[in-house]
């Protein structure tokens, strides 16, 4: 078993049992008011569909119901998110009743972990690409998201396609290349910098955690998002043309978050924005998000 925690939960259950392979989805869908915000496509929508879409297919390799996955020790798995990365995303031209095309592409990467890279098309092009690196994880105290840690789970004998199993390991490269500190090289930043700004907050129960008590991954997203407005940092002008977000840890119901704004730099006519999540009571970083924002 690994030491480290670097994941938020995806917080899907379901699926089918089967193989694991590399294999390729494609679905249709119609655009209406739950899918869309006031500047197009809604991000927070597009991640859970694309966790739940992700969870669907990895559970299509394992050996039995997601419910009643366990590791040798007899605690209960899940599938959590290391990284998620949007990019070439054109939110803002969504409307309603337009009618997109949903590609997933995915394999599994090693004993613990499960890739998956989805492309949404409408009419006239590619209008986002996301990639998502999920782990396998299980609590060591019952009922303490701080004590969440990844588990290797052998879920069948597939063979990767080439070409995704490269975009896999890339993804993975990109989220170790963070963890070790590279953005502090991106942004020109100093180690021991102050943040720009910070807030803090206390999660909602009802809202921002999943089925499994975790801090669901797409509420990341919905928190940063909500402190960049309060900063200043976005407007009805401009959409989320890419974001990148690697996680570290969870959080427990009750406890307090401070997001921090550690840099922010300009790109054309937008910017980039680096914010940490942290948990209030120990200060441990649980998350790093990077966001293009741009009209």
């Amino acid at each position: 078993m690994r030491t480290d925690s670097t994941w938020a939960a995806t917080g899907e259950r379901g699926g089918t049992p089967g193989p694991a392979q590399s294999a390729r989805d494609t679905a249709e869908l119609l655009v209406g008011m739950p899918q869309l915000n006031s500047l197009g496509l809604s991000e927070n929508w597009l991640l859970k569909e694309a966790g739940h879409r992700h969870w669907q297919h990895l559970a299509a390799g394992l050996g039995c119901r997601p419910g009643e996955l366990r590791d040798a020790q007899g605690r209960r798995v899940y599938a959590a998110f290391t990284q998620v990365h949007l990019r070439e995303a054109r939110l803002q031209d969504v409307q309603e009743d337009q009618r997109l095309r949903w590609h997933l592409d995915g394999t599994r990467v090693g004993r613990s972990r499960h890739y998956s890279r989805h492309l949404l098309v409408g009419a006239d092009g590619a209008l986002a690409r996301l990639e998502m690196l999920s782990a396998f994880v299980a609590r060591q105290r019952e009922g303490d998201n701080h004590s969440v840690l990844r588990v290797p789970m052998a879920i069948g004998a597939g063979t990767p396609d080439p070409g995704i199993a490269e975009e896999a390991a890339a993804c993975a490269e990109g989220a170790r290349a963070v963890r070790a500190g590279a953005w502090l090289e991106r942004f020109a930043l100093d180690a021991h910098a102050q943040p720009l700004a910070a807030q803090a907050l206390r999660p909602c129960p009802s809202n921002d955690f999943n089925g499994a008590g975790l801090l669901y991954f797409a509420s990341f997203q919905a928190l940063a998002d909500r402190a960049h407005w309060a900063w200043g940092l976005a407007d009805g002008q401009a959409s989320v043309r890419e974001r990148q977000m690697v996680f570290h840890g969870n959080v427990n119901v009750g406890e307090m978050l401070e997001l921090r704004l550690l840099a922010r730099r300009a790109a054309g006519r937008g910017h980039w924005s680096w914010t940490q999540v942290c948990r209030g009571g120990d200060g441990r970083v649980i998350a790093d998000i990077a966001t293009h924002w741009a009209p």
